[in-house]
This record gives structure tokens, C-alpha cells and sequence, in this order.
């Protein structure tokens, strides 16, 4: 069984403007699941949140880049290309305490 699999997720030339909404959705959505993971992590459960608190800054700045980005490929009357894959694959489950 092949435990690794790739799949295109973006693919296609973008306007400035089309591209950040594409990009910021994406990692907006990030944002989205370590805020509720970190909730959910320290409310009912007590856990260290660090990771998903790196996590998130490290999003925030990527948020920046991606508008500098668009807003520098907007200036100059360019177009933006995105490909964009995912790779899922299958690794061992940590053991449960």
C-alpha cells in the first residue's frame, strides 16, 4: 500500500487581487484551526499550547508575505502562477497515555 499520496490543490494563473484571496483564504483557515485547537487545548484539557502558538505567528508573517507579494505583482501589472500541492501520508499514531 502506498502510504503517501500527493494531490494539486491550486493550479492556474491568478490575478494580484484573485491570488491573496486564494492564498489568505488558505492560511486563514490555518488560523482558524490552531485558534480553535489552542482553545480546546487549554480549556478542556489543560495541554501546553507552544506548537500551535508558533504556529500561528508563523501564519501571521505568511499572511504579510502573501500580501507583499500581491501587492508588489499588482504594482507592477503582473499576474501571479500558483501551484500548489498536498501531500498526505500515513505515519505511525502516537501512543495514547
Amino acid at each position: 500500500m502506498n502510504t503517501t499520496q500527493r494531490y494539486k490543490l491550486i493550479n492556474g494563473t491568478f490575478s494580484a487581487s484573485e491570488a491573496k484571496r486564494v492564498l489568505l483564504s488558505l492560511v486563514t483557515s490555518k488560523i482558524d484551526f490552531h485558534n480553535l485547537e489552542k482553545l480546546s487545548s487549554e480549556e478542556r484539557f489543560g495541554r501546553d499550547v507552544a506548537h500551535s502558538e508558533r504556529r500561528l505567528i508563523e501564519l501571521r508573517q505568511l499572511q504579510d508575505t502573501f500580501r507583499s507579494i500581491c501587492q508588489s505583482a499588482g504594482d507592477a501589472g503582473m499576474d501571479i502562477q500558483l501551484n500548489g500541492w498536498v501531500e498526505a501520508e500515513f505515519v505511525p499514531a502516537p501512543k495514547s497515555k
